[in-house]
């Protein structure tokens, strides 16, 4: 602790000038090297300026150490997804904002705050909180470093630059085991990103290395959910079998947890794990339960909305798909979103006009999933090229398998490094 900056604290809080608390104990250059911590004063000038502020070295100490304790459960509040108990601990330390800030506590706080509003989704005062917090990066520790490194990859998670997130992520991969016992979510956090990007086997490596640290940390709610991210992963790769027992024990995991979002997580998958199983009615059944509780307008309603279409047009039910689909694309506000995107390609499909189809695909549909979903982009050229390939014309059909495979290539290589 440096009891420097604690007189400095109190020194300022009761309005006393350096010359009115050091007078007769030492001079105020002396005083002032002692507050700005370039100086050590010996224990009996430390004692005396305390004793003239009314606090101890001691009860200082403790002071120290119980924030340094709260600010620990804080952060392992966050990473154990208790959202009340961090508030509270949120609330209570910001009302020792002041103090902290004159410990040595000072960054790690401020960084751990930052990680509070990643965990409260407000990215935007993140923006403008990490901007400030950026020009003190030369007075962190080296596990500030990689504390600031691994928020900044949640945060591209989060606005959904999954490719720079990992890229992020692999910055500090070196450290991750180092620093595992005080930070246990990395590998979950990269796992969730490769599995966004659809690299499936890098996912599955990741999720049982974060699988195994939550289990040693019994950290119960994210077992819970690395367990729905190993089901897709799983059902992405055709091991259907053990997806279906993971998702078994993850749906009855969560009902007796009441973690509802969880819940509904598992019934999108069991949609997926149906579908991929050919039994389409039972898929349809699951994915209109989990659109059921979804909030309308969000990133899952539209996922899950886009399955339950699919679903109806490989059931043959176009005109219900149709239905469906107009309604939501009428009231769609962002036309530019790859979900739009994404269901106004399957209208197309559903009312048959491959004319209009063809064209949305190559002025709209590929270029907006160029940017958003490489995977799905990979989809729109080979459909074109078959497309241009049924008319013909050989030389666009060619065009565009050689763009999938220079995509294919992209969705395998992440920011030119294998992955």
């Amino acid at each position: 602790m440096s009891i420097g900056r604690i007189i400095y604290y109190h020194r300022k809080k009761q309005n006393k000038t350096q010359e009115q608390l050091c007078r007769g104990i030492c001079s105020t250059t002396h005083l002032s090297k002692i507050e700005n911590s370039s100086k050590e004063g010996n224990l009996e000038t430390l004692e005396l300026l305390c004793k003239r502020l009314g606090v101890s070295i001691e009860e200082e100490t403790k002071i120290t150490q119980d924030l340094k304790r709260q600010l620990a459960q804080f952060y392992e509040a966050i990473e154990r997804l208790h959202r009340d108990h961090a508030e509270r601990l949120y609330h209570e330390l910001e009302k020792h904002r002041d103090y902290i800030q004159c410990t040595e506590m000072v960054y790690l706080y401020e960084l751990y705050m930052l990680r509070y509003l990643l965990f409260t989704n407000n990215t935007t005062k993140y923006e403008q909180v990490s901007h400030g917090l950026k020009k003190n990066m030369s007075k962190f520790s080296s596990f500030e470093k990689y504390l600031w490194q691994f928020f900044q990859g949640i945060y591209f998670g989060q606005k959904r630059q999954y490719r720079q997130a990992i890229s992020t992520f692999d910055k500090i991969e070196d450290r991750a085991d180092l620093y595992s016992e005080k930070v246990t979510d990395y590998y979950y956090y990269k796992a969730a990103n490769h599995g966004l990007l659809k690299h499936f086997t890098l996912s599955l490596h990741y999720s049982h290395k974060a699988l195994r640290i939550f289990q040693n940390t019994g950290n119960i709610l994210r077992i819970l959910h690395v367990k729905i991210g190993l089901s897709a992963n799983l059902i992405y790769i055709n091991d259907l079998e053990r997806a279906e027992d993971m998702l078994h024990t993850a749906l009855n995991d969560a009902e007796m947890l009441k973690d509802y979002d969880t819940k509904i997580t598992a019934l999108h998958n069991f949609g997926l794990l149906n579908r991929k199983k050919g039994r389409l009615q039972e898929s349809l059944e699951y994915f209109t339960q989990s659109l059921k509780f979804k909030k309308k307008h969000t990133i899952g309603y539209y996922g899950t909305l886009v399955e339950v279409v699919q679903v109806l047009l490989d059931l043959n039910e176009n005109e219900q798909a149709v239905n469906i689909m107009q309604d939501v694309l009428k009231d769609f506000k962002d036309q530019q979103s790859s979900e739009y995107v994404e269901l106004m390609v399957l209208y197309l499909e559903a009312i048959k006009d491959e004319k209009r189809l063809i064209y949305y695909l190559t002025d709209r549909g590929l270029p907006a999933m160029k940017q958003h979903d490489l995977y799905k982009a990979v989809t729109y050229s080979e459909r074109l090229a078959g497309f241009f390939k049924q008319k013909g014309d050989l030389t666009s059909a060619n065009q565009y398998l050689l763009l999938s495979n220079e995509l294919l290539k992209k969705l395998l290589f992440n920011h030119d490094g294998q992955i």
